[in-house]
């Protein structure tokens, strides 16, 4: 009979997200105060037929604005890479590991997207096609890059390196800071939450957005994304809200539900296909035009 001592190690288990980050390109995008951020590529094969230069998609992992893995979308980039674009999971400061908060989230988000047009260029990336994907705090991050910019005057176009994406894609995202939302005591004060409350921010021209949220959500209250598309619908701007029903935080991980993962990501496929940002998939109904949400 053997020991317990006898018995063999047992292995370390596998984390799928991790061993794909492991497969992406790791660029150092942004160096603030000695801390190196990083961002992370998946390329489309050689062999993809897709026009060049190419959509990106820039993923901000879901935070709070305290901790988070930045290859929670790792599965989100392999796919979307296979569609043609170019996928970056981008690092930002936030508070376990920086001693930082949710101004500082916010910055870094601006800095990647204007970090992301400035090198267009070497990139081979399409800078007027610019996807910004973000969970929770990370949906706040990328989110306030469009809200809380200057709206544009008549006849204004944006400067050539600004940080508004050309489109959004928010899971669970932190909309509102106010005592009935989430993260109001992460801010520096009272009046800093109010300003950066991204419900109160909602104005025309803003870029399209698809918002996913579980309606059992005990962390970020569902209702936030729910008067959020509301009020931002009725600015003439485009913002489709998909609820999940039943669902609660992190509901979309594939590693939570691959039903609900795989559901999300038809659904962004659909909408990416819509706004033009990478083909049909004749072989997919995730690149089916006919799919509308």
């Amino acid at each position: 009979m053997v020991s317990p001592s006898e018995s063999p190690p047992r292995s370390t288990p596998r984390d799928r997200n991790r061993e794909l980050l492991g497969q992406a390109h790791d660029v150092v995008y942004k160096v603030s105060a000695d801390i190196s951020l990083h961002s992370y590529f998946w390329l489309p094969p050689e062999s993809h037929s897709a026009a060049l230069p190419r959509s990106v998609a820039a993923f901000f992992f879901s935070s709070g604005w305290d901790h988070g893995q930045i290859s929670q979308f790792a599965p989100h980039s392999v796919y979307f890479a296979s569609r043609g674009m170019v996928c970056v999971a981008f690092e930002y400061r936030v508070h376990s590991r920086h001693g930082t908060g949710p101004l500082e989230s916010m910055e870094d988000a601006a800095d990647a997207i204007r970090w992301l047009r400035a090198n267009a260029a070497t990139l081979n990336i399409n800078p007027n096609q610019v996807i910004g994907v973000g969970g929770s705090g990370g949906a706040h991050a990328i989110a306030a890059t469009a809200l809380l910019a200057p709206p544009l005057k008549r006849g204004e176009t944006l400067p050539e390196v600004h940080p508004i994406p050309n489109a959004l894609v928010l899971f669970n995202p932190v909309l509102d800071t106010s005592k009935h939302g989430f993260g109001m005591d992460r801010f520096p004060d009272a009046a800093s939450a109010k300003k950066h409350n991204l419900i109160r921010a909602i104005r025309k021209q803003l870029p399209p957005t698809l918002i996913m949220h579980g309606t059992a959500d005990r962390v970020v209250p569902f209702n936030g994304s729910a008067v959020y598309a509301r009020k931002a619908s009725r600015k003439k701007n485009i913002c489709r809200l998909m609820e999940f029903e039943g669902a609660g935080h992190g509901f979309f991980n594939c590693n939570v539900s691959f039903e609900n993962y795989e559901a999300t990501l038809m659904a962004m496929d659909a909408f990416f296909v819509e706004l033009g940002f990478i083909a049909p998939d004749p072989d997919n109904l995730m690149g089916d035009s006919s799919y509308t949400l």
